[in-house]
């Protein structure tokens, strides 16, 4: 069987790009809902050019305009108490952050290559909704976007083990970005393990571990830029498991996994 003439993408009763897509967003925390239409007023707003690894935002820093993505790619931190940072989500054209108001201000960006940020204050945005307020309903679904991430994620926090919040993340990677190649199913995705591992919020060497298993039992192979899923069945099964690995070092479900 030629694997260029079965490709198919897994897609839902209702199909459609759109619908796939902003599925595929809410399970990788980046660019949730840019808001596009936004872009035809940026001769309102302050403009200003990041070079690659530069400071777009520093902790402490006090609000005061709505940062807008021109072009470019920014990663957003948080910065707790003790000086570490936790990964939030990466942003692309189109993205924003809202820094208007007084709120947590520990908050560290960072360009990931050349990017052009507009910046909107609250008066010019107030213009905008004046001509357009289809913009404002856009930005309060980029909200609402974050927050229903973030919401899922809290509640993955809660309920499932690490190594099953990885399988999680695999099989829900599948099942709306999946591509069937003959009798397996591929991702086309640059995704890291340390990037699994900021997302799940599972340690790099339980991500290592999981990605190693799944690998030995023909299940899932991962490579720099593709994710190939030989077995979906088992891919599913595993991710209604309470967890992977046992108290002994031994894995569940005839040793699946070995340490």
């Amino acid at each position: 069987m030629n694997p260029s003439t079965t490709r198919k993408k897994m897609q839902g009763k209702n199909g459609g790009s759109s619908i796939e897509e902003i599925k595929f967003e809410m399970i990788i925390p980046d660019s949730l809902y840019p808001v596009e239409r936004l872009y035809a007023y940026i001769e309102l707003g302050t403009r200003k050019t990041f070079k690659k690894g530069s400071a777009v935002l520093i902790p402490g820093e006090e609000p005061k305009a709505l940062i807008y993505i021109l072009s470019g790619r920014i990663r957003v931190n948080l910065v707790v108490d003790d000086g570490r940072e936790r990964f939030i989500y990466t942003a692309g054209k189109y993205n924003m952050m809202g820094r208007l108001f007084e709120a947590y201000n520990q908050y560290y960006i960072v360009a990931l290559e050349k990017t052009e940020i507009c910046y909107f204050t609250k008066q010019q945005l107030e213009l905008i909704f004046q001509k357009d307020q289809e913009v404002f309903f856009d930005i309060i679904k980029n909200y609402h976007a974050k927050i229903s991430y973030y919401m899922r994620q809290m509640a993955e926090m809660d309920l499932y083990n690490p190594t099953i919040r990885v399988v999680r993340l695999l099989y829900k990677l599948c099942m709306t970005k999946g591509v069937a190649v003959g009798d397996s199913f591929e991702i086309q995705i640059d995704l890291s393990l340390k990037r699994i591992s900021e997302i799940t919020g599972a340690h790099y060497v339980t991500v290592s571990k999981v990605l190693g298993g799944l690998k030995k039992k023909n299940i899932i192979e991962k490579n720099k830029n593709t994710i190939i899923i030989h077995d979906l069945k088992g891919l599913k099964r595993l991710t209604q498991e309470t967890h992977i690995f046992s108290n002994q070092g031994r894995s569940l479900d005839n040793d699946l996994f070995s340490l």
